[in-house]
């Protein structure tokens, strides 16, 4: 079944956030987290806060390839408390330079998370990345990972995509289960825009390519409340929600 959430944004209070998810009808937020932990801004104790609501959420991590094992055991802390069983890696390479070879230390390291996971209940789903940089984001790279992790599961942003071509290979070789969704010029490497101010054509992606999706889409869109509900209205147009 098809559920639509949203990323939480990080520089309102968290009280405001829910109210906004429950009043236009979002089944879930996506929780913002880097090495400075939930992003929050708002709220002084947010983990705390996040439990207090009791709404549905999801962690979104960005982990730079070599902060994973610091970060991994916080995180599943952070997941046992808030009941959750499921965790977005966002994977990035800022701390050093990527080769041929930074695709397989990737690969080592989701390993390890997997494990770490495993032992949790908790389900792993990795994020394709754009151009800007450019870890997980070729198809070979994707192949490398998922035949060395099984067990991972796949969330794609269609905001990172080459074209339409890499997006269908892509998807040849693990099906998502859960989308982000944005919008943006294609021409421009990396930018996450409020649907229809790109040119991502979502009619022609969920008429013919991903029609039949049925997991969680997820809204990365901050722009404005007003961007965000009718980027959600478009999404359940082109589903006929």
């Amino acid at each position: 079944m098809m559920r639509i959430g949203y990323l939480a944004r990080y520089f309102n209070p968290y009280k405001e956030e829910v109210k906004f998810a429950e009043d236009n009808k979002f089944q879930f937020m996506q929780l913002w987290y880097d090495r400075n932990g939930i992003a929050l801004n708002k709220d002084l104790t947010p983990i705390e806060t996040i439990k207090k609501y009791n709404f549905p959420t999801i962690i979104h991590a960005v982990l730079d390839i070599n902060e994973f094992r610091e970060h991994v055991p916080k995180l599943v802390r952070i997941l046992k408390y808030l009941g959750h069983d499921d965790l977005i890696i966002h994977p990035i390479c800022e701390s050093e330079t990527i080769d041929r070879n930074t695709i397989y230390k990737l690969s080592d390291e989701v390993t390890f998370v997997l494990e770490e996971l495993e032992k949790e209940n908790i389900t792993l789903y990795l994020e394709n990345n754009s151009r800007l940089d450019p870890i997980f984001n070729t198809t070979n790279e994707m192949e490398i990972i998922f035949k060395q992790n099984p067990k991972l599961e796949f969330i794609l942003d269609i905001a990172h995509i080459d074209d339409y071509e890499h997006l269908e290979s892509m998807i040849e070789i693990k099906i998502p289960k859960i989308l982000h969704v944005a919008d943006r010029r294609m021409k421009v490497v990396h930018e996450h825009l409020p649907i229809g101010q790109g040119n991502i054509d979502y009619s022609y992606i969920f008429t013919n390519i991903l029609n039949e999706f049925d997991g969680k889409i997820i809204l990365e869109i901050v722009q404005s409340s007003e961007d965000i509900i009718n980027s959600k209205v478009k999404i359940e147009e082109y589903f006929n929600l």
